[in-house]
Order: C-alpha cells, then structure tokens, then sequence
C-alpha cells in the first residue's frame, strides 16, 4: 500500500513490502540497503561506532557554515568531518572541508582506525557486480541530532512528499568523479526503549538526463543502528536522496566517496605555485617590452586561487579548526609563504607596468588589470562573508573567521585595497592605446605612395598635368 500523509504527493515505503521491493528493483537499481547483520568483517560494527564515538567525545565534530547558492550565510544542522587521503579536501555549498590524514606520516591513532573501516566499506562495495568505482578517498562523518533536539528551531516538513522532518534535504552528493559509488554506514545509541525511525529517502533527479523516470514515486527507508546501504556506479547521478530525521536519536553516519582530486589537494595547489613561481620569474629576467602576458595572466589567476579557495577558506573556519587540523599546519604556512612570494613578484610586474618609460606591452597591462578588478571583488566579498552575523549569534568565538592571509605594510607589496592601482593601470592602458593609434596613424601616413590613376588593366595612366603638357608640345610642332 502506498504510504501517504496530508499531502496529495505519495510515495513507497520499505514498510511496504512486496510493492517497495518491485519498485526498487525495477526502477532503482544500484541501490543496495544491507542490514546491520551482514556487515564484513563480523567485527565491523563494533570498531566503526567506537571509532565515530571517539570522535565525537574528542570534539572532532563542528557545524559548518555554509553559503547556499553562494548568497547567504547559514549554519548547519549537522556537525561534519573529513577524513581522507593525506592532503585531500572536499568543497560543499562554498565551503572547502580539509580532512584529517588517516595514513601517512602525522595521522593520529582515532583516524587510522577510519582508514581500516574506510577498506572494510570497498570491500563490501566490491561484492556488487555494479559496483563502479569504489576506492574510497575520504569520509565525511556526519553527527545528526534527531528532531526532538531541534524541537525550538524545528526541522523543516518535507514539503514535496509529506515524508516527515528533513535532517539533510533533496540532494546529490558534489564533487565526486564520475561513475562512482557512494558507501554508508550509520549508528544510533543503543536505547531499547526507544525505536530508531531515521529514514533515507531516493527519487529521481528532477534533472536527470541518464535514463532516470520522473515519472518513478519517490521511496523511503527505515535504517537500523548499523546499517549501511551503497549507491552503486552511476546511482548518484541520476538519482537524489534525503535524511529524514529519527524522533529521538542522535545519529552518527560515514559517507565513503570517490572524490575527484584534479583540483582539490594540496599536491595539487602545491604544484600550481610552484610552477607559476618558476614561470614568473623568468619573465622578469627579460626586458618590459618581450615579457609575455600569457604568464602574467596564469600568475594572477593562481594567486587569486591560493588566496581565496585555500588560505581564507581553511581560516575562514576558526582557530579551533586549527588547532585540530595538525597535519594541516606545515602546508598552510608553506601556502601563506609562497602567497607572499606571489605577491611580491606581482608588485614587481605592476611597478614596471607604471613607469613612465615602460615599454611593457599592452597585453602584461590588460591582463594585471583585469585580475586585479577579479582580486579587488573578491576580497570584498570575503570580507561580508567573514563578518556575517551568523557568526556572531550561532557560532562560538573560536569557531569565527580569522582573517587571513596578513597583510602586511611593506615597500614591495601592494595594498589589501587595489583601487589605487586599478586606476593607475587603467591610466597606464589608455596611455598605451592613445600611443598606439597615434603610430598607426604616422605609420600609415609615411607609407602612403603616390596618387596614380590606374587602368583596369592595371597599367599607370599618366596624370593631368603630364597630359596638358603634351598637347602643349604637339600644338608647337
């Protein structure tokens, strides 16, 4: 029977048996719920809630503040981890997530027991013919409270189904690489008394474009303490999920994903500065008039990229977050320090670009500029976001933004504010384009030849006077 509420929407439930069963099994595939029994290794629930519970005792879990659409401000409801591959983040809704390493030099004895859970989870996944791509990179560890916690702000209805309290709303996990699969496994305490009714709930992508029906009723299933359920290959990505929250219990959960890396480590970024260093410098070995803007420009936008995606991200969570992210410190302060390199060698560029006798090319000037608007705008923005009242009125002192990278008043550094020299680069620019037009103009003036007349032959005909001179001397023979 269908399960329904108020709402005229409906959808299956997995109380629903027979007709939950078909309808997963012909319309959703990839999607595989194993109860808390069947779980490999046997050991395997016991060391996972141990370990989560460790975390959580040792206040690993923090709520995010997170920007939705990239426009406003909130703070979670969830308190979240990231455990992962060493050097590895996870970016969501503007927020980029540094995870604690669970192997490799610096990872802590708590986190090493995620890694064990972490190739107990691919393994299981593995079982499954369909499985995709399924060696794990990170987990994020979710710490949920049930609805009764939230009782004075409330959990949202879910208003589309009328399936209860949302926990975390209609979704498709961000950032993962294609054809991947997703692994969950999730615990409650152990209550007799009361019951554990936490529900995930699957519908297709009101986007799809993968072979997923809108046509297909949603469906809802009860999770037990233990239970794990895998989106298998493709799953994601044509299908969404939400949390609907248990009554009473907290509930601890790990989300094992295949994460893309392209752009989203730090050997990445890393080897980003390193080369833009090298390139840079380089260039300013050459006269002004044969640096090429090309440089210039991929040094700009990596410098941008280092400030705002990497250094203000990981400050933008608090001192706490420091203090926690250990193995996180020595890759920030190498960050920071090539910040500045990047910043003096960019003060370099844009003094040579203002001199009076510059011969820089117009293009180095363009392309300082443009970025230098793109960098001006940002830090702006950073700036709001950093001092929004979220902050303030939902998030403890040493979980508020600190304001980095430094900037700091020196000689061969530009300013945080880039207005003075967004003006003097476009006074350099205009500059260049009035010269610029004024010698196109004498060039063309000195190479143009001769008025002829031409034939349309193409033969010289001779001009006027040359004609009026030689009818004067026929008339004097």
């Amino acid at each position: 029977m269908m399960s329904q509420s108020s709402n005229v929407k409906n959808f299956v439930s997995s109380e629903d048996g027979e007709e939950f069963k078909e309808l997963v099994k012909k319309h959703y595939k990839g999607f595989v719920h194993v109860p808390a029994r069947e779980l490999t290794p046997p050991s395997f629930y016991n060391d996972a809630k141990k370990a989560f519970e460790r975390l959580r005792d040792a206040n690993y879990y923090h709520y995010d503040v997170v920007m939705a659409g990239g426009k406003h401000c909130s703070r979670t409801f969830v308190k979240r981890t990231l455990v992962g591959c060493p050097g590895i983040t996870y970016k969501y809704l503007s927020l980029r997530l540094f995870a604690h390493p669970w192997s490799g030099p610096g990872a802590i004895p708590m986190m090493k027991s995620i890694y064990n859970i972490n190739k107990s989870m691919i393994e299981m996944t593995k079982q499954h013919s369909d499985h995709g791509l399924c060696d794990y990179n990170l987990t994020l560890i979710n710490d949920m409270p049930s609805a009764a916690f939230h009782s004075s702000v409330g959990f949202k209805e879910e208003a589309l189904y009328g399936m209860g309290k949302v926990s975390v709303s209609w979704h498709a996990d961000s950032s993962l690489q294609n054809g991947s699969s997703i692994g969950v496994c999730h615990f409650v305490p152990s209550r007799k008394s009361t019951p554990c009714d936490w529900r995930i709930a699957l519908r297709p992508s009101p986007t799809s474009e993968n072979g997923a029906s809108n046509d297909v009723p949603p469906v809802s299933v009860r999770t037990a303490d233990g239970d794990a359920y895998f989106l298998l290959g493709s799953f994601n990505e044509k299908y969404q999920h939400c949390v609907l929250a248990g009554s009473s219990q907290h509930r601890i959960s790990s989300t094992h994903r295949v994460a893309t890396t392209e752009k989203d480590t730090y050997q990445y970024i890393l080897r980003r500065i390193k080369t833009t260093l090298k390139r840079l410098r380089i260039e300013l070995e050459k006269d002004d008039a044969n640096i090429d803007y090309r440089v210039v420009l991929f040094s700009q936008k990596v410098l941008t990229e280092l400030e705002m995606e990497w250094v203000s991200q990981y400050w933008l969570q608090g001192s706490t977050h420091n203090k926690l992210h250990v193995w996180w410190h020595k890759p920030m302060e190498t960050l920071e320090r090539f910040w500045e390199n990047l910043e003096e060698l960019t003060h370099r560029v844009y003094t040579r670009c203002i001199e009076a006798s510059s011969a820089m090319p117009l293009a180095v000037v363009v392309a300082l500029l443009e970025e230098f608007k793109i960098r001006q705008r940002q830090r702006q923005l950073w700036d709001e976001r950093r001092a929004d009242t979220v902050y303030k009125k939902r998030m403890k002192e040493d979980q508020r933004p600190i304001a980095r990278p430094q900037f700091r008043d020196r000689k061969d550094r530009l300013s945080k504010s880039l207005s003075t020299a967004i003006q003097k680069l476009a006074s350099v620019k205009l500059s260049k384009k009035i010269s610029k037009v004024e010698k196109a103009k004498e060039t063309k003036s000195e190479a143009r030849p001769q008025k002829t007349q031409m034939s349309s032959a193409g033969k010289t005909w001779p001009s006027n006077s040359s004609k009026k001179k030689g009818r004067k001397r026929k008339r004097e023979k």
